[in-house]
């Protein structure tokens, strides 16, 4: 689809932006699926090529297919909207586009399908409400990427990782997780502990990417406050239908 739309004239895609002083129902949509520069279309397909697949891996061996098929759907249908929208409570005088937002959000289905698949394979009953201390990792691996050009990345990242501590310690005393990770991959399948570290390391790196140091790129700006969005909605939405009732 978004290889589909790239292929349409300059004219017809410039037409589905959000223009953030003329916006519609439809450019609020649309203008997830824009792209009018093959690099940024690139980064975008690579960048879906690896999260998702990972993130579906990581769900199905944790028994949660059902979690990847609720989230792959309504993140399609419902997060370019709310992308959108939280975007317009800056008026300004700019347009967005691109599938990073959406991405972003399908990162942080894989944050939560992390947690759960080491929880699963380490036989660590600490329940998915601690599920969030992976999150605010994250979070503060996002403020120190961006960190070197604000205070306020600094802040953030100092923040989350406070957060994460109060996570940690209620963590270790109920299940000492940090034994059982050691020895809990002992006599897995053969590709699970790779799957692990690859999921570690994409959930750790990836950040560094969808937030670089410096914005700027070829007269166009990386949108920070999108990508953010995507993470925090896309984690967000997940762990709210793990736990809802009869979910």
């Amino acid at each position: 689809m978004l290889v589909g739309v790239f292929a349409l004239p300059n004219s017809v895609r410039g037409a589905y932006v959000l223009d953030y002083t003329e916006p519609t129902l439809v450019t609020a949509y649309t203008a997830h699926f824009v792209h009018h520069a093959e690099a940024h279309l690139a980064t975008n397909l690579a960048s879906y090529a690896v999260v998702v697949p990972t993130a579906y891996l990581l769900c199905l061996f944790s028994d949660r297919r059902r979690l990847f098929r609720a989230a792959f759907v309504s993140f399609l249908v419902a997060l370019p909207f709310g992308l959108s929208a939280l975007n317009l409570l800056f008026i300004r005088r700019a347009v967005t586009y691109g599938f990073s937002g959406v991405v972003m959000g399908y990162f942080g289905l894989l944050t939560l399908a992390l947690f759960c698949y080491v929880e699963q394979q380490t036989g660590v009953d600490a329940g998915e409400r601690h599920a969030p201390a992976v999150f605010f990792l994250g979070t503060a691996v996002i403020g120190a990427a961006v960190a070197p050009t604000t205070s306020a990345g600094a802040a953030v990242a100092v923040a989350a990782l406070a957060v994460v501590g109060l996570y940690a310690r209620g963590l270790v005393g109920a299940a000492d997780p940090l034994a059982r990770l050691r020895s809990g991959f002992v006599g897995a399948p053969p590709g699970h502990l790779e799957l692990c570290t690859v999921g570690t390391l994409l959930f750790l790196g990836y950040p560094l990417i969808a937030f670089p140091t410096d914005p700027f790129r070829g007269g166009a700006v990386v949108n920070l406050y999108t990508h953010l969005l995507g993470y925090a909605l896309g984690f967000i939405s997940a762990y709210g239908f793990r736990l809802f009732p009869g979910r």
